[in-house]
């Protein structure tokens, strides 16, 4: 598993949306993100950093205390100890006080042709 630096999220918010701003937690432990963008209201879009500096078994962002959250998609950028960084895209989910989104991706196989 590789040591996760820093990771990046660019979240789009659908209609339904939160007034504070999520955090995200690794390994159970829940965090503020460190660099903060934009606003995840209905219709919003939300560029949030974190630098862990860790070994995420589990790395989720949280839902709101209260409501619901409508994600319309997430774009995830990881980068990771001796690595070059990758990006992943997530589709729509909802979030409420009850559940939480597994934002932890490893890298992808890489893609050749045979």
């Amino acid at each position: 598993m590789p040591r996760l630096e820093t990771f990046s999220l660019t979240i789009k918010t659908g209609t339904q949306g939160r007034k504070d701003i999520p955090k995200y937690s690794i390994n159970g432990f829940p965090l503020d993100f460190d660099e903060i963008e934009g606003e995840a209201e209905p219709g919003k879009v939300l560029k949030v950093t974190g630098h862990p500096e860790s070994f995420p078994h589990t790395l989720t962002l949280s839902g709101p205390d209260e409501g619901i959250w409508e994600i319309e998609e997430v774009n995830a950028e990881y980068f990771c100890s001796n690595e070059p960084s990758y990006k992943i895209r997530m589709g729509a989910v909802t979030l409420d006080d009850h559940s939480d989104l597994n934002i932890w991706q490893e890298r992808p196989p890489e893609v050749f042709e045979v």
